[in-house]
């Protein structure tokens, strides 16, 4: 009876209750909806803000991607990874997927250092790298192009954000605009560059971006990074042949004209003489395992797949760069976008 009278006498106001607790969770679910269909996502401004202070704020970070280089021959893969410590130490490893080559591009309290440790080489640089000349798969490089950019293109889509900017590489002008996606913490998860035809060139797909990584007390140190990686070559190269590699690209006006053998104290090397509108010279041959730590006032120079030097020889400019288990320089009279095309048309030309 009582239990009867609860339902009689009180069912109004049980109904009541129900009602409530219905529109409740009605209100719930439409806010919720919002949510998921983006009504609450950040606008461009409120995004570039947030760059802009976590451009200032980041103490330390570590990523891992894999960047695909893309031709009219081939594609070319690379496993990136890169380490951040507040203010001014990196690591950048490149890692050849095909080779199993691995170089790395430093910087710590003593300067900038690129690193090939199967060769025990290492070069230092007077350079301002990163600031003056970053990569695409730099995260402060990636924040500054957004920002910087004020033409830029954005779109919020589902649980990312899309940037379109400008691509501004002093050292490859055929490189023209790249798309940028972050996630909703605002890491980066891909970056494509086009090229004037509006062609993708290169992807870099970030596969992990972690913050407020805590490294080891010698993690950017040259030697742990170079014992770290070298490796137990059995063979040298002092007496090897050297089969040359052809640019597939050459300026326009220019042919080969004379190709010697020609041996030294440090081994075999073959000499590649162009001539025409734009004459220059073309080196190839194989490194000697040795230790080096030769300082340079040239700049570094971003091949794509790995790291060049740029320095003067009178009125020439001279670009070197070791491609795997070869050694390559370019000297010429000529603009380094061309010293560039040229260098990175070599990993996909054919032997001679």
């Amino acid at each position: 009876m009582v239990l009867g009278r609860y339902f009689k006498g009180d069912g109004k106001m049980f109904r009541k209750k129900i009602d409530f607790f219905t529109f409740t969770l009605l209100i719930l679910a439409v806010f919720c909806s919002f949510i998921l269909s983006g009504c609450f996502r950040k606008d461009a401004n409120e995004v570039v803000s947030d760059l802009s202070e976590r451009l200032e704020d980041m103490k330390s970070y570590t990523s891992q991607g894999k960047m695909t280089i893309k031709t009219d021959v081939s594609n070319q893969v690379y496993n990136i990874e890169v380490w951040y410590q507040k203010p001014d130490n990196y690591r950048v490893l490149l890692k050849n997927l095909k080779k199993d080559v691995v170089q790395i591009l430093l910087r710590n309290k003593e300067g900038v250092y690129v690193l090939t440790p199967h060769l025990k080489k290492s070069f230092k640089f007077k350079t301002n790298w990163p600031n003056a000349s970053g990569q695409i798969y730099l995260y402060q490089t990636i924040i500054s192009s957004i920002v910087d950019d004020k033409a830029r293109k954005f779109s919020a889509l589902k649980n990312e954000y899309k940037f379109e900017v400008n691509a501004k590489y002093s050292f490859n002008s055929n490189l023209k605009k790249q798309h940028i996606i972050l996630d909703k913490k605002l890491y980066p998860k891909s970056v494509v560059v086009f090229d004037e035809e509006n062609k993708p060139v290169i992807n870099m797909e970030f596969k992990k971006f972690e913050e407020g990584t805590n490294f080891k007390n010698d993690a950017f140190e040259i030697k742990s990074n170079m014992n770290v990686f070298a490796t137990k070559l059995q063979e040298t190269f002092k007496s090897k042949e050297i089969v040359a590699f052809i640019p597939s690209y050459i300026p326009l006006g220019s042919q080969l004209v004379d190709e010697q053998n020609l041996e030294n104290k440090e081994g075999n090397l073959v000499l590649m003489r162009f001539s025409g509108k734009t004459p220059f010279t073309l080196t190839q041959r194989y490194p000697q395992f040795a230790d080096l730590n030769l300082p340079h006032s040239g700049e570094l120079v971003d091949l794509n797949k790995t790291i060049g030097v740029l320095t003067k020889s009178g009125k020439n400019n001279v670009l070197t760069w070791v491609e795997n288990d070869r050694e390559f320089e370019i000297i010429g009279n000529m603009d380094v976008s061309n010293m560039v095309k040229i260098a990175n048309s070599m990993y996909f030309s054919i032997d001679k």
